[in-house]
């Protein structure tokens, strides 16, 4: 019997490999552990569903790195931009991750996720403004990389990041009432 590490990477890569040729919508866990040659149990030991499998995936990818790096990465925006870059690396997978919707889903997760990070940038923010803020921030940046990633991510991730940035304090100086290059 594979250690639990070893049947959830083989889980990990099963998923990864059927969202190649097809959307996640298309693929049952019975396709994932006939893939690694497990049963369901195998499956279901470690995951609730293939949401969370997917969920799993991007958190032992990512997020796990980030929180290496967290006094490597000077602010929010290089945090950001390590993301993108990882989504770009993976853009075929998370392209139809990010396609499903609802409770479980990995939108819903990712959102969480970013919502975390933005919030731990405001801790100088009002409690209640702070918490608008994370919604705002991250409903805007789920929607441009979905929509980057969706259109075929055309420009690489720091470019992204780069209009995003610009958007944001552009948006912030006009709101001010200042012109864009004050």
């Amino acid at each position: 019997m594979p250690s639990p590490g070893i049947t959830k990477r083989y889980l990990a890569q099963a998923i990864k490999t059927l969202m190649a040729d097809r959307p996640l919508s298309k693929i049952s866990v019975g396709d994932i552990v006939e893939y690694c040659g497990l049963n369901r149990n195998s499956f279901y030991y470690h995951f609730r569903d293939k949401y969370d499998l997917v969920n799993w995936i991007f958190y032992t990818e990512i997020v796990t790195k980030l929180r290496e790096q967290q006094g490597e990465l000077t602010s929010g925006w290089a945090l950001i931009e390590k993301i993108c870059e990882y989504l770009y690396d993976e853009k075929d997978f998370y392209v139809s991750a990010l396609s499903e919707t609802g409770q479980d889903s990995f939108p819903a997760y990712f959102s969480q996720v970013m919502r975390t990070m933005v919030l731990a940038h405001a801790e100088e923010m009002e409690e209640e403004s702070r918490e608008f803020a994370a919604t705002f921030f991250v409903d805007a940046f789920l929607a441009t990389i979905t929509r980057w990633l969706c259109e075929g991510a055309k420009i690489p991730p720091h470019k992204l990041v780069e209009q995003m940035k610009l958007a944001v304090d552009g948006s912030i100086r006009l709101l001010r009432g200042l012109s864009p290059r004050e």
